[in-house]
């Protein structure tokens, strides 16, 4: 896999708008997908995805700063990559961001109503984040409240 970042906004709403990702990664709070209007702040990062053969977009992550060191990710792969794929992705990913940025701890925020996300967090063959917490009853999808998963993973030796 090719790990890229990009400031090329219009792709990054292109990807988190397609129909396969937006009504995974949306609340009920959510407008229509052409409302949609992608944070440009300079300290995001949009890392795209893309295959060595042809590079093809296979999606992207994103990376919310906390701190300095602390990074927050959110993840937009397209569904329907083959689960040996995602994994590797997810090992590749993870082995880039220690390699090419500032962080040292990522963590994320996943509504177990989001199963395909919360599998792909765990993943020991991938990603491989561990629970930490619970944000009960503090996301909104189909009118009924969920929980947030708190998961995370600190670089290897810190």
């Amino acid at each position: 896999m090719i790990f890229e970042r990009t400031g090329c906004h219009e792709l990054v709403r292109l990807i988190l708008t397609h129909p396969s990702l937006y009504p995974h990664m949306t609340d009920d709070f959510a407008g229509p997908p052409e409302e949609f209007r992608v944070n440009t702040h300079p300290d995001i990062w949009y890392v795209l995805v893309k295959s060595r053969e042809g590079g093809v977009p296979q999606g992207l992550f994103c990376l919310f700063p906390e701190n300095g060191i602390c990074w927050a990710a959110h993840v937009a792969l397209y569904r329907g990559i083959p689960p040996a794929m995602t994994r590797q992705i997810g090992r590749e990913w993870m082995a880039w961001l220690w390699a090419n940025t500032p962080c040292r701890r990522l963590i994320a925020s996943i509504p177990v109503c989001n199963r395909a996300a919360m599998k792909y967090a765990a993943d020991p063959e991938g990603t491989h984040l561990l629970p930490f917490g619970v944000n009960e009853k503090s996301f909104l999808k189909r009118g009924r409240l969920w929980d947030q998963v708190l998961m995370g993973r600190s670089k290897p030796g810190e």
